[in-house]
């Protein structure tokens, strides 16, 4: 019986330590909880990616084109809740505007050599 308590000591060490080490990484690059997010960053986290997302540049074109006052592109890159955004608007040119702007940002960005641009996370 001792030997099991001293074991469950041994693990509760090693869970601490390796809870202090998470913080110390989380410290040093800069990472930050979603809890103690502010209420704008969690606001606009629902409308980018979390995560980067690689896309074909052409296709990606192709359909702001064709489905950008509908919010086709977004829907393709993953950013569901701003492709809704895109749809609510669509009726009233907002969304239309909001493709332009799209089509200025997409175009100088940086191919890589598979014809793949890359939207970073914030």
């Amino acid at each position: 019986m001792s030997n099991t308590n001293q074991q469950d000591k041994l693990n509760i060490k090693e869970f601490l330590a390796a809870e202090d080490e998470l913080r110390t990484l989380k410290e040093t690059y800069g990472i930050v909880d979603a809890d103690k997010k502010g209420l704008v960053d969690r606001l606009l986290g629902l409308f980018y990616n979390k995560t980067d997302v690689t896309v074909k540049r052409k296709t990606y074109l192709w359909l702001m084109l064709f489905t950008g006052v509908f919010g086709g592109h977004r829907f393709y890159a993953k950013q569901y809740l701003a492709g809704i955004l895109y749809l609510a608007t669509c009726w009233c040119g907002v969304s239309l505007a909001m493709t332009i702007i799209d089509v200025l940002v997409v175009l100088p960005m940086e191919v890589d050599e598979v014809g793949m641009i890359t939207f970073k996370s914030r």
